[in-house]
């Protein structure tokens, strides 16, 4: 496989080293927190099932700025380059913001996945052509199989994007407000179960006021469902990618983790 074969000096911090320890270790750790929330009873008071719901919406944002972050990482990622290395570039980027140069938000993250078709999705996340494959010794059962699924891979990555974005970074005030600064708060001021967090909070000296906009979270058990699986959805279609890019680009050999095969046969890449 030397003619497709991305350079690897065996160091820690090289780019195989980083892809491995992303689709051995990080990914499950996250599908581990995520999973702990979903063995939880759910029978418990509604405080229990508040702190629940926060802490999934917590793992959901977290996950999807994972995928964000590699989203944009591996678009600027070159091979050999320390300065363009996974190492570098995971630390730089941040999701969201707009750089000199660059822009990481979430609407461009959607813009561009949403251009791709197979081919341009095999450039972006340096997936080898067929004809590559095929040179490199890959059996044609493989290569037609990772044909096959790049449509599959693809469609997962606009779904995980586009609920990330479809707030408007609304979530992401949220998510920032809590974790930077304790702002939640339990209510049932709209009659129903529910823990609202600020987007915005300003001071509006002439009324001596302060003037807030702000988003909620249901607090029911669907709501904890539906959070904390989309943020396995968001690991296993990250994992999904990372674990190809390894196989084809390192000569990786790998077995699909018993969390990613049970993740696929639910809906939570698809919700």
């Amino acid at each position: 496989m030397n003619n497709i074969s991305y350079p690897d000096s065996g160091n820690p911090l090289e780019d195989a080293s980083i892809l491995r320890n992303a689709v051995y270790f990080s990914t499950a750790e996250r599908v581990y927190s995520a999973q702990l929330i979903l063995q939880q009873p759910l029978n418990v008071n509604q405080l229990t099932l508040d702190f629940l719901v926060v802490k999934a919406f917590e793992e959901f944002m977290t996950s999807t700025e994972d995928l964000l972050g590699w989203l944009f990482t591996l678009e600027e990622w070159q091979p050999g380059n320390a300065e363009f290395c996974l190492f570098i570039l995971l630390d730089r980027i941040n999701v969201g913001k707009k750089g000199k140069k660059n822009d990481y938000t979430e609407a461009r993250a959607v813009s561009l996945l949403s251009s791709l078709d197979t081919e341009g999705f095999r450039k972006l996340f340096h997936i080898p052509t067929d004809k590559e494959l095929i040179s490199s010794g890959i059996s044609a059962k493989f290569v037609n199989n990772i044909k096959r699924s790049i449509p599959f891979k693809l469609d997962g990555w606009i779904k995980i994007a586009s609920r990330r974005a479809e707030q408007v970074r609304g979530w992401v005030h949220m998510f920032n407000k809590f974790k930077h600064h304790m702002l939640a708060f339990p209510t049932r001021v709209r009659n129903k179960n529910e823990v609202w967090l600020p987007t915005s909070i300003r001071l509006n000296k002439t009324l001596n006021r302060v003037l807030l906009e702000q988003g909620w979270l249901e607090t029911s058990a669907n709501e904890l469902r539906t959070l904390a699986g989309n943020a396995i959805g968001a690991q296993a279609v990250l994992h999904d990618t990372l674990a190809l890019i390894l196989c084809t680009r390192y000569g990786e050999k790998y077995i699909a983790p018993q969390w990613l095969i049970e993740a696929y046969q639910t809906d939570y890449a698809f919700r």
